[in-house]
């Protein structure tokens, strides 16, 4: 155990090599991110592989698509500030952030169609597929605390960047850019958030 029950204070904890935790708050935009942490080198530096899923099929619940279903990794170099745990650690952590994203709306499509002997292009309104590519980084500080045994929560807050594009010719959508937790966002953001799990 990394903690016993009778250490309540800033006592050491025994080194970890490993975690795995969760970061609830992306269940708001209908994803999921786990987070799996590896020591490495020294023991106050790690790696964070960050894998993030997203699906929402249910029209009904959305204003702006039909389906959406997405994909992304987040990594970060994190560095404790403390070489050897204790029940409070606190941390910076950066590194980069890809999301893909396949969304399904309804609005107007370019057709291709012949009349008296010519084609033409023309618009129609038709469902269509939106394909969104999002590039980024985040530099993030945080406090890790033990709560009991291995189990661990982590609140954090920090500054990023991002930089969407789309399939279609005509550029990103807007109403996937109107703010910072947008799929489509570019520019500057604020980041933060909560995450929690188990350290071995």
């Amino acid at each position: 155990m990394l903690l016993a029950a009778q250490n309540v204070t800033d006592e050491e904890q025994v080194q970890a090599t490993f975690g795995i935790g969760v970061v609830p708050q992306y269940a708001i935009s209908n994803g999921m991110r786990m987070d799996l942490d590896f020591r490495i080198n020294d023991k106050n530096h790690w790696l964070v592989i960050a894998p993030q899923f997203y699906l929402r099929n249910d029209p009904s619940f959305t204003w702006d698509y039909n389906s959406m279903s997405g994909v992304g990794v987040e990594l970060q170099h994190k560095v404790f500030l403390k070489r050897k745990f204790r029940m409070v650690n606190p941390y910076f952590a950066y590194g980069p952030v890809f999301n893909y994203f396949s969304v399904k709306d309804d609005g107007l499509t370019a057709r291709a169609f012949a009349e008296d002997g010519g084609n033409y292009i023309g618009l129609t309104e038709d469902e269509m597929t939106t394909r969104i590519y999002k590039f980024g980084g985040n530099i993030i500080f945080g406090l890790h605390y033990f709560m009991l045994d291995n189990l661990y929560l982590d609140a954090y807050v920090g500054t990023g960047i991002r930089f969407s594009y789309d399939n279609q010719t005509s550029g990103l959508h807007g109403y996937y850019n109107d703010w910072w937790l947008d799929m489509g966002y570019s520019g500057t953001l604020m980041v933060g958030g909560i995450r929690f799990g188990v350290m071995f």
